[in-house]
């Protein structure tokens, strides 16, 4: 077997953003789970929200996508320089030789559970609810 080369990585969390956001979160055995904040459910539970995800702007190029989901894998992206790694990897081998792999959970839920709160006396979901781009754990893809 033909061993991979994993040239650069990050990571964002609940912990924070970025690896040395996590390394001392592992070190001070802190979690990053919180009581669930959601304005328009009342559930006793706890969450991993990610804070920064709310500060975070899709380009206008994409406002078609614009949920928490793709604002999260956009801080990911550009946490410990790591879009730039991978924009310098391109150019010295080619797209065709380099892979970006990504993992979400979702992030969209809220904007799920307010589609739920406004729909139509038939059951249906608001027009405005993108599921497909927003909420379904393929969207990211």
């Amino acid at each position: 077997m033909t061993p991979l080369l994993l040239s650069a990585y990050t990571v964002t969390t609940c912990l924070g953003v970025g690896i040395n956001a996590h390394r001392e979160a592992v070190r001070q055995g802190r979690s990053g789970l919180g009581p669930c904040r959601f304005e328009t459910v009342d559930l006793p539970t706890w969450v991993g929200e990610i804070e920064a995800v709310d500060a975070q702007a899709l380009p206008a190029a994409l406002a078609a996508y614009d949920c928490r989901n793709h604002r999260l894998a956009l801080l990911a992206l550009r946490a410990d320089g790591f879009e730039d790694r991978v924009r310098a990897a391109v150019a010295k081998h080619g797209a065709s030789r380099v892979g970006v792999f990504m993992g979400t959970s979702t992030s969209g839920i809220l904007e799920t559970e307010i589609a739920f709160h406004h729909r139509g006396a038939d059951g249906a979901l608001p027009a405005d609810f993108r599921y497909a781009g927003a909420h379904n754990t393929y969207s990211l893809a």
